[in-house]
């Protein structure tokens, strides 16, 4: 049976991937100041507004588990969330990510 816990990480897991992948698409188009390339822009702003909100709410759960906010969030880190990701890594050194 898979835990809460596992799930929510999966989901963040997921909505990260969606938004590494929809920027990578905006970066590469063919027209970066085309139609297509702005509305998928704004679909991005509206992804990364939900993520940021899923981590709002799931904040414990994914800081005790060294996940920190997407580097594109707009949330500002607070002292809690950065203590449990170094506590988590403290427990756990093997799996920091790399810089």
């Amino acid at each position: 049976m898979i835990s809460f816990d596992h799930r929510i990480l999966s989901e963040y897991r997921i909505k990260i991937a969606k938004i590494e992948t929809l920027a990578k698409s905006i970066l590469t188009h063919r027209e970066p100041k085309g139609k297509e390339a702005k509305e998928a822009s704004e679909f991005l702003d509206v992804l990364i507004n939900e993520t940021d909100n899923f981590y709002q709410n799931n904040s414990t759960i994914l800081s005790q588990n060294g996940k920190r906010p997407h580097a594109r969030s707009r949330l500002p880190e607070t002292k809690e969330w950065i203590d449990n990701v170094e506590k988590f890594y403290e427990k756990n050194p093997r799996r920091r990510p790399r810089k």
